[in-house]
């Protein structure tokens, strides 16, 4: 791995304190001096890499989204059975959810979103610009004549769900532990999508 900069050592050092403030105290009772003690640094210096509070905050919801962009953001491949295809992005995704840094953030994120509708509609727009991976997979193989998507929003929305009632949300709240039945639950979720999408019947 390569090193990081000072500087990007430092970035990184505020990102990860901000997101231990606004765990304690909530965005609303977080404070930039905090965070710069958190963080081992001076006030100044939290300020030359982020100019507010409302940007250190959104730099903490664009990682969590960058992180779930980046597990579907895979082309298409013809020559490859499409069911082996999204078996391996949903074992990526249940990968991410496995990360404790991960589930960590969305636990803040969604403690916001509570606290703050407002941030709900931003949350929607920054969904819909980061998980470009997954909806352009599906339209590749869509376009392929493998899937027969009609309405493309709804089969990623599906998709998404079917990977999080098992995998995302029972350890965002502490639920269900399924990682014994992960093969077997990627398994027959990936086949109720395509036979949904690849075997129903023209009405």
């Amino acid at each position: 791995m390569e090193k990081l900069s000072r500087s990007e050592q430092k970035r990184l050092d505020i990102h990860k304190a901000a997101l231990a403030e606004f765990k304690e105290k909530s965005f609303a009772g977080a404070s930039m001096d905090a965070i710069a003690e958190r963080a081992a640094v001076s006030k100044r210096t939290v300020y030359n890499h982020f100019e507010s509070k409302e940007a250190l905050f959104q730099a903490v919801t664009e990682s969590f989204w960058q992180l779930s962009k980046d597990v579907t953001n895979v082309e298409y491949d013809p020559a490859q059975d499409i069911v082996v295809q999204l078996e391996n992005i949903a074992e990526a995704m249940w990968q991410l959810y496995a990360q404790a840094d991960f589930i960590e953030k969305a636990r803040v994120l969604l403690a916001e979103y509570i606290r703050q509708p407002q941030l709900i509609e931003q949350m929607i727009q920054q969904v819909s610009e980061k998980e470009k991976g997954l909806s352009r997979f599906l339209a590749q193989a869509h376009q392929a004549g493998v899937l027969q998507i009609d309405d493309l929003r709804m089969a990623e929305t599906q998709f998404w769900g079917l990977c999080k009632a098992f995998a995302f949300w029972p350890v965002v709240f502490q639920m269900n532990d399924y990682s014994n039945q992960r093969a077997q639950i990627i398994r027959n979720n990936v086949q109720m999508f395509v036979c949904q999408y690849r075997c129903r019947k023209t009405t």
